[in-house]
C-alpha cells in the first residue's frame, strides 16, 4: 500500500512539474518577448524578464555536460536555434523520461501490482539520462546527414564547374552558373556574388565554411577556388579528378549500404524462420508435456 500511495504521489507532482516545465521551457529563449507601452505620450519597448527556471534549467544543463562549441555546432547543423534553446530541449526530455516512467509506475501499481520502488527509480534514472542525451545524438546525425549531403552535391557540381570552365567560363561566372538549390549550389552562389562586388576571397571563403558542415573535400574545393581567382591558376583538371573521386566514393557507399540492408533482410527472415519453427516443434510438445503434469 505504501508503494501505491508513493507512486500515485509521485505521479501527481511529476505530472504538475512537467506542465510546469513545458510551459517555461518551450517558450523562444533566443530572443525575449517584446511589447509596446505608452509611456508620457511616446512608445516604449520593454523586455519580460525571463523566468527564473527557464535560467536553472540551462545553468543545470551546461554543468552535466558542456557542449564544446555549441553555437557553430548549431549552425552547421543548419539548426534555426540557440545554445538556450538546446539546454532547455535537453532539461525538458530528461524529465519527460523521468515523468513517463513514474507514472507509468503509478498505473502498474493501480492496475497489476506495486512495483519496487529500486527498480521504479532505477529505470526513471535511464529514462532521465537518456531523455538528456537524446537532442546531444540528434545533433551529431544532422552535422552527419548535412556533410554527406554536401559532399554528395559536390560530386556532381565540380563537374559542372569544369565544363564551364572547359566553355571558357572565368572561374567566378562558372560558379555563378553552377549555383541552385542544395548547400553547395548555395555555396557557390554566395562565392561568385561576394566575390563579384570586390570583397576580399579569403574573408568570403571563411565567410562561407562557417556555415557548413566540416569537410576535407569542402576545404580541398575552397582553396582550389581561392588560387584560382588570386593566381589565377588553372583549375579544371583538380576540379574534374575531386569530382570523379567523390562519385567513386558515393558509388562504393550506396553499394555497401544494399549489402547492410540485404544483410538486415536475410538475418529478419532467419529469426522469423527460426521462431515459427519452434513454434511448430516446441509448443506442441510443452503442451504434451504439460497435461501430463510433468510442468
Amino acid at each position: 500500500m505504501t508503494t501505491v500511495v508513493l507512486a500515485l504521489l509521485g505521479g501527481l507532482l511529476t505530472a504538475g512539474g512537467l506542465l510546469l516545465c513545458a510551459t517555461a521551457l518551450t517558450r523562444p529563449l533566443h530572443a525575449a518577448s517584446m511589447r509596446i507601452q505608452d509611456h508620457a505620450g511616446e512608445p516604449r519597448l520593454t523586455r519580460r524578464r525571463t523566468e527564473g527556471l527557464q535560467a536553472l534549467a540551462q545553468a543545470l544543463s551546461r554543468r552535466l555536460q558542456p557542449v564544446p562549441d555549441l553555437p557553430d555546432r548549431l549552425r552547421r547543423a543548419g539548426w534555426q536555434t540557440t545554445p538556450a534553446a538546446f539546454h532547455a530541449r535537453r532539461m525538458l526530455d530528461a524529465l519527460l523520461g523521468l515523468g513517463v516512467i513514474v507514472l507509468g509506475a503509478g498505473a502498474a501499481a493501480l492496475l497489476v501490482r506495486p512495483p519496487g520502488l529500486l527498480s521504479v527509480a532505477v529505470t526513471a534514472s535511464l529514462a532521465a539520462v537518456l531523455g538528456f542525451w537524446l537532442p546531444g545524438r540528434r545533433l551529431q546525425r544532422a552535422l552527419r546527414a548535412r556533410r554527406d549531403q554536401l559532399e554528395r552535391e559536390m560530386g556532381f557540381g565540380l563537374d559542372r564547374i569544369a565544363l564551364f570552365l572547359q566553355s571558357g567560363t572565368s572561374l567566378l561566372e562558372a560558379l555563378s552558373l553552377a549555383g541552385g538549390p542544395g548547400l553547395f549550389g548555395t555555396a557557390c552562389e554566395s562565392i561568385a556574388a561576394q566575390a563579384g562586388t570586390g570583397r576580399p576571397i579569403g574573408e568570403v571563403l571563411r565567410e562561407v565554411r562557417r556555415d557548413l558542415p566540416r569537410s576535407p573535400a569542402l576545404d580541398e574545393f575552397l582553396s582550389l577556388v581561392r588560387m584560382g581567382i588570386q593566381k589565377g591558376q588553372a583549375v579544371q583538371a583538380p576540379f574534374r579528378q575531386r569530382a570523379h573521386a567523390m562519385r567513386d566514393m558515393l558509388r562504393r557507399a550506396i553499394i555497401e549500404n544494399g549489402q547492410r540492408a540485404r544483410i538486415r533482410v536475410t538475418l529478419l527472415t532467419s529469426l522469423f524462420i527460426l521462431l515459427a519453427s519452434m513454434l511448430v516443434t516446441v509448443l506442441p510438445v510443452a503442451l504434451l508435456l504439460t497435461e501430463q503434469g510433468l510442468f
